[in-house]
């Protein structure tokens, strides 16, 4: 699914300075309240819905109250494709413009992937990446950026999610930290995929954002055939495919940290973690934005998912419980309403729980029936080729809509966050 929570989809209120914007410069520092977004998966839809909805809160005067913003999988691609220009957020107008514009070339993505099959840890994540990026910058990069939302990129670690405690599952990283975010066990960003030796102080070379971009890729081999399907490379296929060392993994050298209680499926591989696309886990990027390091008051989710209304919430829900984090209360009445709902619900927060703006893509605004919503959910569905023009839009027209339809509800719920976080209620 796709997801935008302003905090990909989640706004953050909050007056506390974290880790992470006490890094950030004095600019950014000002805002009185803390506002963040996060994004949900599904490839192209995520990209032109974030990139619509971002459009429409610039045109009515939001933008600039988001500090955070967060994706998994394919909002995770479009985010650090809208990154790639460090001042897109004060001109939406050239993100726009972009989604039509062309994709990775062939021969460009050969000649890189030559480059990539020569290292150690060659796999299918640089395949997925090159495939959908050239992007060679380094997500640290962006850490003193003081014009954008502070960006934060999702996975989880294979091994826990198979077989381990969910504390041990959600990967964050930023432009400063990468780590466990239920953990506390962080490291430098500029440390991922380095040859890093503790001992001698050794550190190689920071991944780039194709090496991220295949880690928020990565669910199934099929995405592979079906770009290579797209691109007619057969006869590369077999020769690829035989060059992956292991399927679906990144590699990544990690300190150790002293005195921690690692669980077993992180200690699996004493010097290398496979992360793969968080939204297998989760297609909304709540974890980085509930408990105490962020502190969010006001979380607007606008939901761009293929598996159902609700779904990620009442995940998420589930996944504070088991990990003890604040979440507001959900009456689960609303769930009748998931094949044709409403264009906006509030879920309030109280003390330490975050307000949450849910905002699902296709509603009772813009489809008049569950039969037309249904329609239009599998017309936008994850697995098909690139979007025609005409498709891509459609979609800015209907996220652009949503937000203009609903700005009388953001700024509402707005207001209220700040004067929670005044009065401490």
């Amino acid at each position: 699914s796709e997801g935008f929570t302003i905090c990909t989809h989640m706004t953050s209120l909050s007056q506390d300075l974290t880790s992470d914007q006490e890094k950030l410069p004095i600019k950014q520092k000002k805002r009185e309240n803390n506002r963040g977004g996060s994004l949900s998966p599904d490839g192209q839809k995520a990209a032109v819905g974030l990139v619509g909805s971002l459009y429409q809160m610039e045109k009515e005067g939001l933008l600039d109250t988001l500090l955070y913003l967060g994706g998994v999988s394919g909002s995770a691609w479009s985010m650090s494709s809208l990154y790639s220009d460090q001042e897109w957020s004060t001109n939406m107008g050239r993100a726009v413009s972009r989604l039509s514009g062309p994709g990775v070339g062939l021969a460009e993505a050969l000649v890189q992937l030559g480059e990539r099959a020569k290292e150690e840890h060659f796999s299918l994540t640089d395949i997925w990446g090159v495939m959908t990026s050239l992007d060679l910058r380094h997500l640290s990069g962006d850490a003193m950026n003081a014009f954008n939302p502070y960006p934060i990129y999702n996975a989880v670690n294979k091994n826990c999610l198979q077989n381990g405690p969910v504390k041990g599952k959600w990967f964050e990283m930023t432009p400063h930290e990468a780590g466990f975010t239920d953990l506390g066990f962080f490291i430098n960003t500029s440390h991922l995929i380095s040859s890093h030796e503790a001992d001698r102080g050794v550190k190689g070379p920071e991944m780039d954002m194709i090496k991220l971009q295949g880690v928020w890729h990565v669910h199934w081999p099929i995405d592979l055939r079906v770009w290579l399907f797209e691109w007619r490379c057969f006869e590369m296929a077999n020769t690829l495919l035989f060059q992956i060392i292991n399927t679906n993994v990144l590699y990544c050298d990690l300190c150790c940290w002293e005195g921690a209680v690692v669980p077993s499926c992180i200690k699996l591989n004493k010097e290398h973690l496979q992360l793969i696309d968080a939204g297998l886990m989760l297609n909304m990027p709540y974890p980085p934005f509930l408990g105490e390091k962020r502190d969010a008051d006001l979380l607007i989710a606008l939901d761009y998912g293929a598996n159902g209304t609700f779904q990620t919430l009442t995940l998420a829900r589930e996944y504070a419980v088991a990990v003890n984090k604040p979440f507001p209360e959900i009456n689960d009445k609303i769930l009748e309403e998931t094949d044709w709902p409403k264009d906006c619900y509030v879920f309030e927060g109280k003390k330490k729980e975050p307000t949450i703006v849910y905002m699902p893509l296709f509603n009772r605004h813009n489809c008049k029936d569950a039969k037309q919503a249904k329609a239009k959910m599998e017309e936008f569905s994850t697995f098909q080729l690139p979007f025609s023009q005409e498709k891509i839009e459609f979609l800015l027209e209907m996220a652009k809509a949503n937000i203009k339809n609903n700005k009388e509800t953001l700024l509402r719920e707005i207001h209220k966050a700040v004067i929670r976080r005044q009065l401490n209620i």
